[in-house]
């Protein structure tokens, strides 16, 4: 199993204490009305979550302001991708890559046949070719591991070209970038467009299990056909009625200085180191690479307690390639003082 933040437990139990850069969530969350508050969520441990979708919705649609008849909400942004990868009809799938590496396992489940589209480290001439050949195509909006918005131009293009592909696109990072290119308003005039949403990274709820489709209404009702019951937890439902009932434009407004001033300070340290690259991302994390695959770079890190991604398991990467999240200011100095600390060792 890759190294990765769902292994920061067993981390814990073998006695190895560190900085997990492995997992890109929001260091400042959850917001404090949660913390505040956690106390209050104990008695919901006893009872079940609310059938009905629609409860869910109305609670997101008051933090999001996405009309909540357009959303589904799930046990994290992974359930609905298994939910889609079953739930769509089609055979064929086009990954626009390198991707979240859950869709092809999720798609290929579902008894369709993978095809991946790689755009780095460079796009094919006429990327829409393999998209008229597919019945689903799926693509990043940032892209991870990459943090880019490249792929939102195979969307557009796509569609002025009159190509009515289903498209499944990532939203998972998109409130970094303050919704700035989500799709999300255009589901009520093109049906054949799913959103998967999570609120495990920006308000760093990973133990909570939270995400959401965004799509038409009427793909609403057919999902809700081949989703499990409960698939949302009570404990989350009642930090979401906190969430809903509280300004969070401070949490908000602290989320995007932090990470404004975070990506500004670890792109120029980034840029001076002399044996790793990186990609310009949008959002917080960022991929490197080394120019020859090295597994005792890794081993250094994790001796000295600092778990990164690493992507080779991502179509078209390799074990040259890994991600980092971008943390506290304190936690990117010492990210760097270790990678610092081999590129000096002999």
């Amino acid at each position: 199993m890759n190294p990765h933040g769902g292994r920061v437990l067993e981390w814990l139990r073998e006695g190895k204490e560190g900085i997990d850069l492995s997992a890109s969530l929001n260091p400042l969350g959850p917001p404090e009305v949660l913390r505040r508050r956690w106390l209050d969520l104990f008695p919901a441990l006893s009872l079940y979550p609310p059938l009905d979708s629609s409860f869910v919705g109305r609670l997101l649609e008051a933090i999001y302001g996405f009309p909540q008849e357009a959303l589904l909400p799930c046990n994290g942004a992974t359930q609905g991708i298994y939910l889609l990868g079953r739930a769509l009809s089609g055979k064929t799938v086009v990954i626009v890559e390198p991707c979240f590496t859950e869709y092809a396992r999720a798609f290929r489940l579902g008894g369709k046949e993978i095809r991946h589209l790689p755009v780095f480290p460079e796009s094919p001439l006429n990327p829409l070719e393999a998209l008229w050949r597919a019945d689903i195509v799926v693509l990043g909006n940032p892209g991870n591991p990459l943090g880019d918005t490249e792929g939102l131009s195979l969307y557009f293009r796509a569609r002025e070209e009159g190509l009515s592909t289903v498209f499944v696109v990532d939203e998972a990072f998109q409130e970094f970038l303050g919704e700035e290119t989500s799709l999300v308003f255009r589901v009520f005039s093109d049906r054949n467009l799913y959103i998967v949403r999570s609120l495990t990274k920006y308000f760093a709820l990973a133990g909570l299990r939270g995400g959401f489709v965004v799509t038409h209404p009427e793909n609403v009702t057919l999902l809700c056909d081949h989703l499990e019951p409960w698939s949302v937890n009570t404990v989350l439902v009642r930090a979401l009625e906190l969430f809903a009932s509280e300004d969070l434009s401070p949490f908000r407004e602290a989320t995007r200085r932090w990470l404004l001033e975070e990506k500004a300070f670890l792109e120029r340290e980034f840029s001076a180191l002399s044996f790793l690259s990186f990609f310009p991302s949008r959002v917080n994390f960022y991929t490197l690479w080394m120019e020859e695959e090295d597994p005792e770079f890794f081993a250094f890190l994790e001796a000295r307690g600092i778990f990164v991604r690493r992507l080779g398991d991502f179509f078209g990467l390799d074990g040259r390639f890994f991600r980092v999240a971008v943390r506290t200011r304190k936690e990117n100095e010492r990210f760097l003082e270790v990678v610092k600390e081999y590129g000096r060792t002999p």
